[in-house]
């Protein structure tokens, strides 16, 4: 499967709109506040668009957050270099999706690790 530029273009442009839905997402629920709950349902709302815009080109976006790692995960770990991995892990954040069109991995996720408690 060949990736217009086009496509190229809507994968990078779904990747970072991700990665600032997934970083306002964390911020809020350390917030203290009234619009606490009306800035979230905005959060849910935008992350649901991107979703429907992608998929009417063909684009689902999967990320892992709090899922059980195995080697085969479309993924590379951030932090293989910082933590002596063994025993049970788990994925404690995404911070990039992985992009699958057409059934075929398009773009590679990326996680950090931690030790399943």
């Amino acid at each position: 499967m060949t990736t217009t530029p086009d496509r190229k273009a809507l994968i990078k442009l779904a990747t970072e709109y991700w990665r600032l839905l997934k970083l306002a997402e964390r911020i809020v629920a350390e917030m203290q506040s009234d619009r606490m709950a009306s800035m979230a349902a905005q959060l849910r709302y935008s992350m649901s668009r991107l979703s429907t815009i992608c998929a009417e080109s063909g684009l689902k976006l999967i990320g892992y957050d709090r899922e059980p790692y195995a080697p085969n995960l479309p993924v590379t770990v951030a932090n293989a270099d910082e933590t002596e991995f063994s025993g049970e892990l788990i994925v404690e954040r995404t911070v990039e999706p992985t992009i699958i069109a057409d059934g075929q991995i398009v773009a590679m996720g990326k996680v950090f690790l931690k030790q399943k408690v």
